[in-house]
């Protein structure tokens, strides 16, 4: 079988909520027709104990910790950098070698990225890359800084514009983006224009 990697900016498993429920039902889908390889953040360390239980569906695991605290820290660097203090959040140099060196082996010549901020570590040379965005989290990000006091309100809006630019990019990028819904999906088609034939939905509950 063709190696797949499949990156989620948290472990998919167990699958007791929404996030989870949909990245594992990929994984076990996928599991079915590709050799997976999965890298993935545990920001909670009562998650590390399911790493055994993902050793099924996977040819190898790439499991690091993600400290919150920590990482909303790291993630300021996106002032000074100009990005959606998103991506600092989630960025590891570990992950990144890691993926790239799966791509360069041959191991891998397809990838699913979970989440916008996972795009960031999908080597640009495989075969066909698809984005599972799940949300546009831009908008969130727009709708709350209304509701907040400065600096935050400032933040918040700032981190919409931001993040929205890098959404945008990234459905332009990816062979194909996924949604959660065909409301989410239509959001992101009015944002990427360029990119609309190539965005589409699915919902959670489907066994994907």
């Amino acid at each position: 079988m063709e190696g797949l990697l499949f990156l989620a900016h948290r472990i998919p498993f167990p699958p007791n909520k929404g996030d989870k429920i949909r990245s594992f039902n990929l994984l076990r889908h996928l599991s079915a027709r590709y050799e997976i390889h999965l890298g993935a953040f545990v920001d909670d360390p009562d998650d590390w104990k399911y790493r055994d239980a993902l050793k099924p569906y996977c040819a190898s695991i790439k499991l690091l910790p993600l400290h919150p605290r920590r990482a909303k820290l790291a993630s300021l660097v996106g002032l000074l950098s100009g990005e959606a203090l998103t991506l600092p959040y989630y960025r590891n140099r570990e992950l990144a070698r890691w993926a790239h060196e799966l791509a360069a082996s041959g191991a891998v010549t397809r990838g699913l990225a979970f989440s916008s901020a996972m795009a960031q570590f999908m080597p640009a040379g495989l075969a066909r890359r698809v984005l599972d965005m799940v949300d546009v989290d831009s908008d969130k990000w727009t709708q709350y800084a209304p509701t907040q006091r400065w600096p935050l309100s400032w933040l918040y809006a700032r981190e919409g514009r931001k993040l929205a630019a890098w959404e945008a990019r990234m459905a332009q990028d990816f062979d194909a983006t996924l949604l959660v819904s065909n409301a989410e999906a239509a959001l992101l088609q009015q944002r990427a224009p360029a990119a609309q034939h190539k965005i589409g939905a699915f919902e959670n509950g489907v066994d994907a």
